[in-house]
């Protein structure tokens, strides 16, 4: 155990607890240690080592150590005393971000202000706060009560002090992504229903329900029938109800004098599909309660199915009937009884109808496949939200190649593909009622990348904190694009996509490793990445550093964290002309934060078509003179040989990780014996061609040198005179029209080739080699040399997607540095017509 670590459970234990837990019956409260874990689930999970569990026989929730360096994740901060996580057991959901009493106008930092401890039949924790925003003179104290057999736990908040009448009686909720927040009868709510999780908050004493401000967090407002206020002190009581949906809800906190019960609903084919696979289950459940004759209906709900086709709801005694639907099904209806004992409902679909395939390459293995998915006429299927894994709005992601989809009856448009060194199979079919299509693939690898592999190196899930997006789910994008290398780089937080490739059995398909974005203040300047980085699971930020508000101090910490260890450090989505030296980008320069460029590996430099634009004769203003392309090029003038890359940096699944990528220099072909050690030695050498899907190959040589330079490296050529072998491969699917070559960042006149002044060099339309060419130039001074290729008018759009396919096919090598004098490559300065601030004091690194 580590030494913060250790301090940290002295302190939550020693001076709050006393004892590692508390029990009464079923209901129990203890401090989290390694050992006696949660065992919580859900997409939103955030307790620690140190945190608190409570919990009884209905719920359990986790509430935040009183510590002040306490964040749930990126924008949950100074969270201490908080609910992180709150859960049914059954289910256990955790979608809640955070419950945080006073919305953090009072900090609860001091664990010697924790108290537990038992009150009857309830076991309790309490916490007196350590300081307020206000400075008024107030404080504020919060007390969480569980009882056995509550189906909610209580939030008592009181504010003491002369000022207390003057605070406004409110808590904040944090519920992020799909949420909607609403109120009925006495209760207010907050409800994810594709992610079947709803919040309830009432009052225990009156019938009025709190009110909702949206905002960060959105504030759950009182009334003053909800508080108690007397000389120096404000009151207000709520109760905190996990919940599956609204009309889960709806039973519990107005109905549990009834015995409600909880039942299941299990959605299944009728008749299971022959290699096993379900289809997919995300049915709507309708149930309606009716009258003792069985006529009339008296309420209805509708219910979200998991991917399994389970859902939940707790029921009160009576006769209900109970309709699943879900897409290429007909529907399944079944009447029963409800009592006051935990019961089960199962609803078969029948006739299905729909499409099975089965992916396999050109050597007859089943591989990861995505299938994009249009309706011929009408609107696309939407299998689910963004955020979600496996069937995400019109795609299916398939690990392990087989998919068993289900579709309503019509036509459609499918393309299998599998990133861009693969060929895209499209499929026209036409779906028939109650049949299920039998689709046999074959996606073709024909792009030779052999001594490349590709990469993402930024890219995110639930855990940053500033996104929903299922982490399996970005797993799922990552393979079935077929990203070699992935390191996992969550908001603030060390973590890993180990687990998940363990779930699927697939390590063997894509390398990774543990990472982070810390990400600070300002941006943009204050994001990096860094991998790999030692990582501690359920400790603050994973063991990763802490961010700071001096982007200088922040990426030196971050680059001698892991006592120095040799590591990869990048700068996302730069302002570097801000950083080169205009900190406040008033158009005067200054020192900027130029310092950041001695920690930097490499630098993303996206948007790649910005290489193709003529900047220096159309300049955007100072102030929006965010380009890092051209900047970039403008740095590598000035001797700063940081090599570039891009990245993703995908926060949804639906085709979020792919369409862009690097492609890393490598001794190995096969994932499985990636080295991370070897991936930041090939990217800090700058051995990386950029791309969005074109696979470009650069090769340099000169009559004085016997070696081969490819980017990243170092050309002798004592008389000035190179020659580059260029190659463009793509897939069925991509195509470019012009290769061009730039010369200390400038486009080359002479070097410019188009499909249409050069047609003898470029392949036909259906020929995976597009280009392939030897550039023959001659050089008076020490120069480098980068090769970018794009498709002009083309677009990505039917296997990419909408969002992200309406740009064009590209590729933007890394630089090959040539020395004519043989003293070694030396920058020139020149400036490419807009100049960095202050750009007249080169610096080398």
């Amino acid at each position: 155990m580590n030494s913060r670590l250790a301090t940290l459970f002295r302190l939550v234990i020693g001076l709050s607890l006393g004892m590692s837990a508390i029990q009464a019956a079923a209901a129990e409260l203890q401090v989290i240690v390694p050992g006696s874990e949660p065992a919580i689930d859900g997409k939103e999970v955030d307790w620690i080592y140190g945190d608190y569990l409570l919990k009884n026989d209905h719920v359990s929730l986790t509430i935040a150590a009183a510590v002040p360096t306490r964040d749930a994740n990126m924008t949950i901060r100074n969270i201490g005393g908080s609910i992180l996580d709150l859960t049914l057991n059954e289910p256990s959901n955790d979608q809640l971000s955070a419950y945080t009493p006073t919305a953090g106008r009072y900090f609860f930092h001091d664990p010697s202000q924790v108290t537990t401890g038992r009150d009857g039949d309830a076991v309790f924790w309490q916490c007196r706060s350590s300081r307020t925003i206000s400075k008024d003179g107030t404080t504020a104290f919060v007390q969480y009560r569980l009882k056995d057999g509550d189906a909610f736990v209580e939030s008592i908040v009181q504010i003491d002090g002369d000022a207390a009448e003057k605070v406004g009686a409110f808590d904040g909720v944090r519920a992020d992504g799909w949420f909607s927040f609403e109120t009925f009868g006495s209760v207010a709510y907050c409800a994810d229903s594709f992610f079947r999780q709803t919040i309830g908050f009432k009052n225990p004493f009156v019938r009025q329900p709190p009110s909702w401000k949206k905002g960060r967090p959105n504030q759950l407002r009182y009334s003053d029938a909800h508080v108690e206020r007397t000389d120096g002190k404000l009151k207000w009581t709520v109760r905190l109800y996990p919940a599956t949906s609204p009309a889960d809800l709806r039973t519990v906190a107005e109905h549990s004098d009834l015995s409600p019960a909880m039942y299941k609903f299990v959605v299944r084919p009728k008749t299971p599909p022959a290699d096993g696979l379900d289809a997919v289950n995300r049915a709507k459940v309708v149930v309606r309660s009716v009258g003792e004759n069985g006529d009339g209906v008296q309420d209805s709900f509708t219910l979200q199915t998991d991917d399994q086709g389970i859902a939940h709801t707790r029921l009160i005694p009576g006769k209900y009937v109970a309709v699943a639907s879900a897409i290429g099904c007909d529907s399944s209806e079944v009447a029963f009884q409800s009592g006051k004992e935990n019961g089960t409902v199962t609803l078969p679909l029948t006739d299905v109808s729909g499409f099975v395939a089965e992916v396999k390459d050109d050597q007859g293995n089943f591989i990861p496949v995505k299938a994009t998915i249009y309706a011929a006429d009408g609107d696309h299927p939407n299998f689910g939200l963004s955020s979600t894994r496996t069937f995400v709005e019109n795609l299916v992601y398939s690990v392990h190649g087989r998919m068993h989809c289900p579709l309503d009856p019509g036509k459609y448009e499918i393309y299998f593909s599998r990133g861009p060194e693969y060929d895209s199979v499209r499929k026209e079919v036409e779906i028939i009622a109650k049949e299920m299509q039998l689709i046999a693939v074959q996606l073709d690898r024909v792009v030779d990348t052999t001594g490349w592999v590709s990469a993402d190196l930024h890219s995110h899930s639930s855990p940053s904190g500033d996104n929903t997006s299922d982490q399996y789910g970005r797993v799922e994008n990552l393979l079935c694009e077929n990203v070699e290398f992935a390191p996992c780089t969550e908001h603030n937080r060390i973590d890993s996509y180990t687990p998940h490739l363990q779930q699927m059995n697939l390590t063997h398909l894509m390398a990774t490793c543990t990472g982070i974005e810390l990400t600070g203040s300002p941006t943009p300047v204050n994001h990096q990445n860094s991998f790999p980085l030692h990582w501690h699971p359920h400790t603050q930020n994973g063991g990763g550093p802490r961010t700071s508000s001096n982007p200088v101090v922040q990426i030196e910490r971050l680059a001698m964290w892991d006592d120095a260890s040799d590591k990869l450090v990048q700068i996302n989505h730069p302002n570097l002309h801000q950083i080169y030296g205009d900190v406040d980008t008033d158009g005067i320069p200054d020192s900027g934060f130029r310092g950041m460029l001695k920690w930097t590996d490499v630098v993303e430099v996206h948007p790649l078509e910005t290489i193709f634009q003529d900047i220096p004769n159309n300049p955007p203003s100072v102030r929006r003179m965010r380009i890092p392309m051209f900047q970039w090029l403008q740095l590598l003038n000035q001797g700063y040989r940081i090599p570039g890359v891009i990245n993703t940096d995908a926060h949804y699944n639906h085709h979020g990780s792919g369409w862009r990528r690097n492609w890393f220099a490598c001794s190995t072909d096969d994932p499985a014996k990636i080295s991370t050690d070897e991936m930041v030695r090939q990217a800090e050498s700058g051995h990386i061609v950029m791309s969005t899907g074109p696979f470009l190959s650069v090769a340099g040589q000169s009559t004085t040198s016997r070696d081969t330079a490819i980017p990243g490296d170092s050309l002798v050529a004592a008389d000035g005179k190179v020659m580059l072998k260029v190659t463009v491969q793509c897939p069925n699917w991509l195509d470019v029209n012009r290769v061009q070559l730039f010369i200390s960042g400038r486009p080359s006149k002479k070097h410019n080739y188009t499909r249409k002044n050069s047609p003898d060099l470029f392949g036909s339309m259906t020929a995976v080699r597009k280009f392939d060419s030897s550039i023959s130039l001659s050089l008076d001074q020490d120069a480098h040399l980068i090769v970018a290729t794009i498709g002009e008018g083309m677009t990505m759009e039917k296997v990419m997607g909408t969002r992200y396919g309406k740009r064009p096919p590209i590729a933007v090598s890394n630089p090959i540095f040539v020395d004519v004098d043989g003293n070694g490559f030396q920058h020139n300065g020149d400036e490419l017509g807009m100049p960095l601030p202050n750009a007249a004091a080169p610096a080398t690194r």
